[in-house]
């Protein structure tokens, strides 16, 4: 059997913290962000800076000042952590993906916010990029989502778990929105006036 790691939806209060990035006619699906993997990574990168940063000063002050070792020690490795886990939580929060009933929505930043979204029927195709360490171990990866219209005519979801399973979630959204309106299979013969031949 198996394990399918995207199917529990959005909680009330999710729904409701991400309920401005969305148009009136459209739901919250699914709300994901970086992978586990690399938000341990990255708890351990900000363990050394500027983790050891808060270490080196406390004991440096503590030198200076002639505190008690141990409790310069311990102060140290508290600011140390205390560093660590509100950078990690940061990147974390200030990181995430919604997949809405209408588009897919990249929102970075905390306090200033950068959204970038695309409609599911101006999305052309979609890649998925895992490397082999990514595959086997770490079990993340990118999604390219390639559209019309945009000015760079891709967008990225980097370091999503389980990506080809988003993938697919993604695709039967996409589906799922073009059945709706009428346009899965439809040959398109007309644009704006102009026939195509």
């Amino acid at each position: 059997m198996v394990k399918f790691h995207y199917r529990d939806s959005p909680t009330d209060k999710q729904k409701n913290t991400f309920k401005k990035y969305l148009s009136e006619d459209e739901e919250l699906v699914l709300l994901t962000g970086f992978s586990q993997a690399y938000i341990r990574s990255k708890f351990i990168i900000y363990l050394l800076f500027p983790g050891m940063f808060f270490l080196g000063l406390s004991l440096g002050l503590g030198w200076v000042l002639g505190l008690d070792k141990i409790l310069v020690l311990v102060l140290g490795l508290v600011l140390m952590f205390m560093a660590a886990i509100l950078r990690t939580m940061h990147i974390y929060h200030a990181n995430r993906y919604l997949l809405t009933t209408r588009r897919v929505i990249i929102k970075k930043g905390l306090f200033s916010v950068k959204l970038t979204a695309a409609l599911f029927d101006k999305i052309t195709h979609l890649e998925v990029d895992q490397s082999f360490v990514d595959r086997l171990f770490l079990h993340h990866g990118t999604i390219i989502i390639n559209t019309a219209g945009l000015n760079k005519g891709e967008i990225q979801l980097q370091f999503i778990d389980y990506p080809l399973e988003l993938k697919n979630l993604l695709e039967r959204l996409i589906n799922r929105e073009r059945e709706q309106f009428g346009l899965r299979g439809a040959t398109l013969t007309e644009v704006e006036g102009e026939i195509i031949s």
